[in-house]
């Protein structure tokens, strides 16, 4: 007797992106997986080292593309930021291993003459991040840190300013995805 298949598993956007970033961010021999079982919480996707059997498990948030106003370009520069809002205890207790927060940025193209849309990434370790969480933000009557992450990508840098403002220039693109590829050694 044949049994009944139903969706159980699906890759949103966000992580479709982010996957397709890491394969070209990452080491040769590290492989993105996605989980198939979609009650694992904490966990979009996997990086595993195929020599050496190391893995991370990755929360993959994303952020859509916000027109910066005036009054910030003039503030912070080029770029844009994206928002997240996100439960304190997804993040204080999160078993994933890394945060990628997925940042879609307006950036003016010279070249093209147009302003084009470009996904840049944090990569964090889960640990920072709390630690982060814990110095920096505060949380209101919902219990949600809100996060706004600016990224200007002229000067390759990134800094959070909701609560008090901070760098994450480290987490930026391929900084972030440095501290990956150290980790799956």
């Amino acid at each position: 007797m044949g049994c009944a298949y139903r969706n159980f598993w699906s890759l949103n956007t966000d992580e479709a992106v982010a996957t397709g970033i890491l394969r070209d961010c990452t080491a040769k021999n590290i492989e993105v997986l996605m989980p198939m079982n979609a009650q694992m919480k904490d966990t979009d996707l996997v990086l595993m080292n195929m020599d050496s059997k190391k893995s991370l498990k990755i929360q993959v948030k994303g952020s859509r593309a916000y027109e910066p106003q005036r009054s910030e370009v003039l503030k912070y520069g080029s770029g844009s930021a994206g928002w997240f809002s996100l439960q304190k205890d997804l993040i204080q207790k999160s078993s994933a291993d890394y945060f990628i927060f997925l940042i879609y940025v307006l950036e003016e193209s010279t070249k093209q003459g147009r302003r084009i849309i470009t996904p840049h990434t944090l990569a964090i370790p889960t640990r920072k991040l709390q630690a982060l969480c814990k110095k920096y933000k505060k949380t209101g009557k919902s219990g949600k840190y809100n996060f706004f992450f600016w990224i200007n990508p002229i000067q390759n840098t990134s800094f959070e300013f909701r609560d008090e403002k901070y760098d994450m220039t480290n987490y930026l693109d391929k900084n972030g995805f440095e501290g990956l590829n150290k980790a799956l050694k």
